[in-house]
């Protein structure tokens, strides 16, 4: 499971002009960290830092710990690919005493 962070819920608004009419359109990016691992599976020291675009009409994803929904993923040309920024928020472990 490929642990994200999202520290905050908030996102940064892209301003661009559209080549197709040249109107003003927008891109909103949030920004999250991956706990990711080497090549030995050993984890890294600290999550690296990432940012990804919000659909449309898509709030950003409030602060919490998410792991890639598996609709994230496909196949292209015989490639595994994240094709989306679809995130799951995982639940915490319940320990019992």
């Amino acid at each position: 499971m490929i642990r994200i962070t999202i520290a905050q819920g908030t996102c940064e608004t892209i301003p661009y002009t559209s080549k197709k009419d040249g109107s003003l359109q927008q891109l909103r990016k949030q920004t999250a960290y991956a706990h990711v691992v080497d090549q030995e599976g050993a984890a890294a020291l600290y999550p690296e830092k990432f940012g990804f675009l919000l659909n449309r009409d898509q709030q950003p994803f409030p602060a919490g710990e998410y792991t890639l929904h598996p609709s994230a993923f496909s196949v292209r040309d015989g490639k595994l690919t994240v094709t989306d920024s679809r995130l799951t928020p995982v639940r915490p472990s319940t320990k019992q005493a």
